[in-house]
């Protein structure tokens, strides 16, 4: 189980970021998100290889504003 934005989500350790995304709701394939694992931010270049941990806390920050 992981944390994401507060809320619990299924883990398993094939677990992408792409997924977390679409599980929360995006729906465009690359938002402009920042996006941070236990604290520490995760470059964009990074993120495709990236191995999610199992009880990560994550938290997705939206870069664009509405208006």
């Amino acid at each position: 189980m992981i944390m994401v934005n507060g809320k619990p989500l299924d883990w398993r350790p094939e677990l992408t970021f792409g997924e977390i995304l679409r599980s929360i709701g995006y729906t465009i394939s690359n938002p402009r998100v920042i996006i941070k694992v236990n604290g520490r931010n995760v470059p964009k270049s990074e993120r495709d290889g990236f191995a999610i941990p199992d009880s990560a806390e994550i938290e997705i920050i939206n870069t664009l504003c509405g208006g």
